[in-house]
Parts: structure tokens; sequence; C-alpha cells
């Protein structure tokens, strides 16, 4: 799973979150409310769903921040299980410039299995990061939408299974490596995943994890107009303390963390970020009128901050 998906529900019902997904705690405050990506096709349904702005809630106990009004469950399943071309091209899972977090992903796998081994991927799209690992490896994937996993099973020697993890029925210590890309930010409540995850992995075994971390200085730096927050079907956003807790929760005890950046790397990439960041606290100090001045070439105070090296990979073990 990824950005965004087209074919929505009629109506979207909505959850109010009352607690932290993570820990627990009801200690929470209200960090910010985002505007919602809605001008083009994928993301459109947020403006016709009564979506376009959510509230992002802070937990004051682990860090974890999350929207407080939801789509449903059954909303989710729905919108991900009819996901369409776009869905896909959105991923951009085979431009190896943006999706620095599987070449890197791949690097670590291949020094701690230098032969190989077993690996479930998790939200393995149409599967082009399974397929880059190569022969040495048992490559089986679940996704949960359809037009992917058709796609997925188009590649040689990957095993695709079109379900959730919760009603996979792997068998306990099946797989050397469990790996998520971009799946984690879209789960209301992470914690069955995780703990399934943790089920499955052999001894040793690793649960690999790419998301955003809001935690790092580009995101907070960027504040409610970071992109990772402004998805529709982003809904959770993770700091190391809170994916730490969260993975101890489901009985991980080693971690590892690495930071990435997602996009492309060059010098109009960094001087956009730097735009982007100055223009958002030159609003959110002095407010919409300093946009007036000549030195901003865009006057509309609805922008984004696009991404600056404010994703991570996490090694649970």
């Amino acid at each position: 799973m990824n950005q965004a998906v087209q074919h929505h529900p009629s109506r979207l019902e909505f959850e109010a979150i009352e607690a932290c997904p993570i820990c627990g705690g009801q200690k929470l405050r209200s960090k910010f409310d985002v505007r919602h990506i809605i001008d083009d096709p994928l993301h459109c349904f947020a403006l016709e769903q009564d979506y376009s702005i959510a509230s992002i809630f802070a937990c004051l106990e682990c860090g974890f921040l999350f929207k407080r009004k939801q789509p449903s469950a059954a909303n989710l399943r729905q919108l991900y299980a009819n996901s369409n071309d776009s869905y896909l091209e959105s991923i951009a899972e085979e431009h190896t410039g943006i999706r620095e977090d599987f070449r890197v992903a791949r690097q670590l796998l291949y020094e701690a299995f230098p032969r190989g081994g077993s690996i479930l991927d998790l939200g393995c799209a149409s599967g082009f990061f399974l397929e880059s690992l190569g022969k040495n490896w048992n490559r089986q994937g679940l996704e949960v939408s359809a037009l992917a996993a058709e796609r997925s099973r188009r590649r040689s020697g990957i095993l695709v299974h079109q379900r959730e993890i919760a009603h996979a029925g792997f068998g306990q210590e099946s797989f050397d490596v469990v790996s998520s890309f971009d799946v984690i930010e879209h789960l209301p409540n992470p914690i069955p995943m995780f703990r399934e995850a943790r089920r499955i992995l052999k001894p040793g075994g690793w649960f690999l994890i790419g998301t955003g971390d809001a935690g790092c200085f580009a995101a907070r730096a960027s504040g409610s107009r970071w992109t990772y927050m402004c998805i529709p079907e982003h809904l959770s956003f993770y700091n190391p303390r809170s994916l730490r807790k969260g993975l101890t929760q489901a009985g991980f005890s080693s971690f590892k963390f690495k930071r990435v950046h997602h996009g492309l790397r060059s010098c109009s990439v960094a001087s956009g970020w730097l735009r982007g960041v100055g223009k958002h606290w030159a609003v959110e100090l002095f407010g919409g009128d300093v946009l007036r001045l000549s030195m901003f070439r865009q006057k509309t105070p609805e922008f984004l901050v696009p991404y600056f090296f404010d994703h991570m990979l996490c090694i649970a073990r």
C-alpha cells in the first residue's frame, strides 16, 4: 500500500480515536490541523467525502501522532482493495532514484543474509522489491489490492497472496524476514500486524519496516505542511520512540534505525525544501499577508513542504 487510491465508497464513515493506538495512553494533545491533498484524481475523494481537513493529535506518553478522525476499517479495506493503475504509478516502485529505501534495504539484507533466505513482504504492491532481491530468496508477498496482486504474480519466482496478514494462516517461525514498506502509516492500529509478524519470524529473524519519521528535523520544521501528513490515506505517524514502543509490545527487543531520503536527490530538491520551510514559517509567524512580498513567487498560503530525508528504516528483532 502507498499513497493513494481512486475507487472509493459512496460515503465514508468516520471513527474518532479516543486513546493512543500504540500505548493506550489518554493524555492526548491537539497539535495542528492539516489540509489534505485534494486537487488530483488520486486524492480528490477527500474533498468529496468532507475529509479535506484533519486534526493531528499527539500522545504525550509515547510521542505517537495520529489523525483523530479516521475512515472506518471497512472503508479502508474497500479503498485499498479497489485501487487502480494510478495507485501503482504513485508508488514509483521501479524508479530507483526515488526508492532509496528499497536500495538501502536490499543492501542491509544482502549483508545480513549473504546466502538469502525466506521473506514475506507485507503490502508488496506489484512485487518489484521482492523481485529485485534475486533468486537466492524464497519470496512471498501479501497485497490487498487485486490489481497489484495480479501485477506481482506476473513476476517470476514470487508467490503472492491477496489477503491481510491476520487471515494469511502462516505457520509459526515461517520466515527469516518480514518486510513492510509504506504500510504502517495507513493503519489505525499497527499492533496486531506487529504481533503476527513476530509470530511468523524465525528466531533471529528481521522485521524490516519503512515509513516516514515524524520526529526528524525535516518533518518537524515542515509542521502542518509536511506532505506526508497531508495524504488522506495516511493516518499514523511514527518517530523512533513510538515505533520502538509498539514493537516492544509485540515482543521485539532489538532495534536499529536508519534515516533515508524519499525522492530524487539534487540541489533543486534541497533548495525547494528550504524555500518551502522558509515560506511555511513566514506564514506561521507573520500570517498570510506576508506572501504579498515580492520575494514569494507563489502567493497562496495553501502549499506543501516536500520530502527531505524524512523517512526511516527500522530493523526489529
